[in-house]
């Protein structure tokens, strides 16, 4: 699967389960809430019993519940259910006609602000649509929407609300709640809870009066039987892995910190990375569906090896979780681990096909490497890889040397983030030169990193950690933005036919997006520039010759094949290779001049090219030895290496040409 599909599908899957965990949270809140309103007594009102139910699920500062009254045509006041007049001074704010006005009022009987019980609501517009079923909200109240003038003492428009529609028999009414001015108003989420609050309130209203009827009963037992079996699916939904049916990565955290929690002292737990071997391999040879059938064959393979108070959960597309607690010995650990991988690599019936596959697994034990499920998970994994480094389908477990390394590799990372942030990547040049006289024609910018103790850090320090941690992009576009920066001064020192190269990583060439924002980067300056990349962006071939080569070709930017002879090295490769200059590796100039077989590869390396229309520049001159062979057995005219000059930062060269304007001194 591409990296762009996988981080599609895991945002997918993360959606998915944040639908799930909030639908679960929602089941549980509206049973609790079913109990607050069944708790209320026979002879109260039975909207009282709303209150206690919203204070644990809705954020809010007021709520109010207003429940339909009558009201005399006549303009004699109605009653309150109490019995009381609806007069002064608890009267009307007045009337607004409404579409479907059926001459009734809204009392308020319950609120969570004393005064405001007994305020009087004309049934308006917006009212009206409540009445009727549905759920509204609004960041502001509407000027045509009339509120009592008692009400605004207490509350103002500016609140956001919700309302939510009750019904209680022949009594209609409706749950308003506010929020505190000018706070985020109420979203969708909120709505959805409300709908099904509203249903679960009316009915359980219903079923709490005295004279509920037997149908209205057993209406409300069932909705309680179904919400409780719906919270119990979701809550399994949202803490299980839907494909394989383990417990997914949250809830194996939770399960695993549990656990721990649990043990006695002198008890142990050991947590067992586990990685399938060559997964990518399966979906790419045999299909998604028979990778799917794999990870549910290696899921019961994994139940079926454990005890029945251990843990075992899927966190992420080819890799697995196993807590095994209690442990008191590690040969406990060791033998059941040893009989998983040696399960897993007993073949798989996929469709009638016999699938080999494999384990890589990495094992931290609590509490010696680690007092949670992030610290062992994290310690497991790095023993897993490092197993797998050595060999794929083994076994490793953490130790102080693996803890060292990972304390160095956090501590890389901290510095590595902290220099990007402050700009101490920097790069030094070194020459391109015509062998035949020393004049520069060119230069290699290399990347360095001046650390905070002002030491110079090659890129064999501190590339592969960039990598990994995504931070190598930045690096180059720091590095880019310095040398298109510096360009005036290199020009006036060395003239403007100079030419630059700068290497690019394969991961960086492959990415079409990135080699486009470079190419932003460097505007007027394309033509001067060339970008070096190594042979296996051309091999790879698809994506980088058929989308990034030609944005560096309109944009005028050179394409060098670097280390030429160290990676794919086929010569029937270089036919279908469009690049501009092809850099022969060092480790076929060293001596070059002793060594016939080097002299034959390189021959034939310089007539293909020469056919193709391709320079060619020999790395690593160091001897003048190497020096005058290639002058005098090849048409290699163009070097770079420390016969030369070493890489040398910028103010080092513009000295250097200041003391003579030939060769540079190396």
């Amino acid at each position: 699967m591409a990296g762009e599909e996988l981080r599609e599908t895991i945002i997918a899957m993360g959606r998915e389960l944040d639908m799930l965990r909030t639908e679960a949270r929602h089941a549980n809140l509206l049973l609790s809430a079913l109990d607050s309103i069944l708790s209320v007594g026979p002879d109260q009102d039975p909207f009282i019993g709303v209150f206690a139910a919203v204070q644990s699920i809705f954020d809010h500062s007021h709520s109010l519940v207003l429940v339909e009254v009558g009201h005399e045509p006549s303009g004699e006041p109605g009653l309150r259910p109490d019995g009381e007049s609806i007069g002064e001074p608890r009267a009307r704010a007045g009337r607004a006609s409404a579409p479907g006005d059926s001459g009734m009022d809204l009392l308020c009987t319950s609120a969570s602000h004393d005064r405001l019980i007994g305020t009087v609501w004309p049934i308006d517009r917006m009212l009206a649509k409540v009445l009727s079923g549905r759920v509204l909200t609004t960041i502001a109240t509407p000027d045509e929407q009339v509120w009592p003038e008692a009400a605004l003492t207490v509350v103002n428009r500016r609140q956001p609300a919700l309302y939510v529609p009750l019904r209680v028999r022949d009594r209609r009414g409706l749950l308003m709640m506010l929020r505190e001015p000018d706070s985020l108003g109420f979203d969708r989420s909120h709505v959805s809870l409300a709908r099904k609050f509203s249903v679960l309130a009316s009915h359980a209203f219903a079923a709490s009066r005295a004279h509920q009827t037997e149908v209205e009963s057993h209406r409300l037992k069932r909705l309680a039987d179904e919400l409780a079996a719906s919270q119990e699916e979701l809550t399994y939904r949202a803490n299980h892995d839907q494909l394989t049916g383990l417990a997914n990565r949250l809830h194996i955290q939770e399960l695993v910190n549990a656990r721990i929690a649990a043990l006695q002292p002198g008890q142990r737990l050991a947590l067992a990375f586990i990685d399938i071997d060559h997964f990518k391999q399966v979906n790419d040879y045999y299909g998604h569906a028979a990778g799917d059938a794999l990870l549910k064959g290696v899921a019961e393979r994994m139940r079926a090896e454990i005890r029945t108070h251990d843990i075992v959960g899927r966190i992420s597309g080819d890799e697995f979780v196993m807590a095994l607690a209690p442990i008191r010995q590690r040969s406990q650990v060791m033998g059941l681990i040893e009989r998983l991988r040696k399960r897993l690599r007993e073949p798989f019936d996929i469709d009638g096909q016999a699938l080999q596959a494999s384990a890589t697994i990495g094992v931290s034990v609590y509490p010696v490497h680690g007092h949670d499920y992030e610290t062992l998970k994290r310690n497991a994994d790095m023993a897993m890889y490092h197993a797998k480094s050595a060999s794929k389908g083994g076994v490793g477990y953490f130790n102080r040397a693996l803890g060292r390394t990972a304390i160095e590799k956090m501590s890389l990372e901290r510095r590595l983030r902290t220099a990007l942030d402050s700009s101490q990547f920097t790069y030094v040049l070194q020459p391109k030169v015509d062998i035949r006289d020393g004049r520069v024609i060119g230069f290699e910018a290399l990347a360095r990193w001046i650390d905070d103790t002002g030491a110079v850090q090659p890129p064999a320090r501190f590339l592969s950690a960039a990598i990994e941690l995504g931070l190598l992009d930045g690096i180059t576009h720091s590095i880019v933005d310095a040398l298109i920066r510096d360009l005036p001064r290199l020009d006036a020192c060395f003239g403007t036919d100079v030419s630059y190269s700068l290497n690019i990583a394969a991961q960086q060439a492959a990415m079409p997006q990135f080699m486009e924002s470079l190419v932003q980067r460097v505007g007027a300056s394309a033509r001067r520039l060339m970008f070096e990349l190594t042979e296996e962006n051309f091999v790879a071939a698809g994506l980088f010759q058929s989308r990034v080569l030609p944005v560096l070709r309109e944009a005028g930017i050179g394409v060098s094949i670097d280390d030429f002879g160290t990676g794919f090295s086929c010569l029937s490769i270089l036919a279908d290779i469009t690049a501009d200059e092809l850099k022969v590796d060092r480790s076929l100039i060293t001596a070059i001049h002793q060594r016939p077989r080097s002299q034959s590869i390189l021959r034939a390396i310089v007539s293909l090219s020469g056919a193709l229309g391709m320079n060619v520049v020999a790395e690593g001159i160091e001897t003048e030895e190497e020096r005058a062979y290639l002058l005098e057995a090849t048409r290699i005219s163009v070097g770079q290496g420390y016969l030369f000059s070493r890489p040398r930062s910028i103010d080092e060269l513009i000295r250097a040409r200041e003391r003579g304007p030939g060769m540079i001194p190396g």
